[in-house]
């Protein structure tokens, strides 16, 4: 990828790409250098397949699906409604180096990549720039003046990702709550005494609530997990 794009990346104040998926999946996900896997990745393994998108009208089932500094809270709130698992219903977000965007196997797409099977899914820096336009036919509202610079214009946007995110890329993970983030702690603390990754608490990630704060220049309140300032 071009010197333009990195330059567009720090610019843009760009920190992180986004990748949600169940709590349950989490500490294998974090269990080895592997990290997230794409769906066509997982071999013999589909007892370990989470399928956030049962039909992935993207076609791109050797991708991950991650999008800019915030989640698409929309698909989220879907997934969360829909979800029938009576015992682990917890999600997380994963916070991922954002110099994945810089990968020349990486793709984007302007608005949310399923949108007409995958069609809008290109690759190379005017498709990155494509992310932050002004207008487009595809957004349902055009980018405010306000704008957060490191937000896409469309909330649904998506970076996908070759074949898998290395753990050494997550950087982070998100939950809504305190509770939450007590029990993630106690997970890691349990299966893999020694991890140092921060825990973030941020309700509003779950939510769209983000959005709009957002489109006016603001941002949420995130809040780093008190027991990781402590040790």
């Amino acid at each position: 990828m071009t010197t333009s794009v990195i330059d567009l990346i720090q610019q843009k104040g760009i920190t992180r790409l986004c990748h949600f998926t169940k709590s349950k999946s989490f500490l294998h996900i974090m269990s080895n250098e592997i990290g997230i896997r794409a769906n066509k990745f997982f071999d013999n393994e589909e007892e370990l397949l989470n399928k956030n998108d049962e039909f992935r009208f993207d076609g791109r089932e050797d991708f991950v699906c991650c999008s800019i500094q915030y989640p698409n809270s929309w698909f989220l709130k879907k997934l969360i409604e829909r979800d029938q698992d009576k015992f682990f219903r917890e999600w997380v977000i994963i916070f991922i180096n954002p110099n994945l965007i810089l990968d020349e196997t990486t793709y984007f797409c302007q608005v949310n990549a399923a949108k007409q099977n995958g069609s809008l899914i290109e690759k190379g820096p005017a498709a990155f720039s494509k992310l932050f336009a002004l207008n487009s036919q595809y957004f349902r509202f055009p980018r405010s003046p306000s704008m957060l610079s490191c937000c896409p214009t469309d909330g649904q946007a998506e970076v996908l990702v070759y074949k898998n995110v290395r753990r050494s890329d997550i950087i982070g993970v998100a939950v809504p709550n305190e509770k939450q983030a007590r029990e993630e702690k106690a997970r890691i603390k349990i299966e893999y005494n020694g991890w140092d990754i921060p825990i973030i608490i941020a309700p509003d990630l779950f939510t769209n609530q983000w959005s709009n704060m957002a489109r006016q220049g603001g941002r949420i309140t995130e809040r780093l997990y008190e027991s990781e300032v402590k040790q």
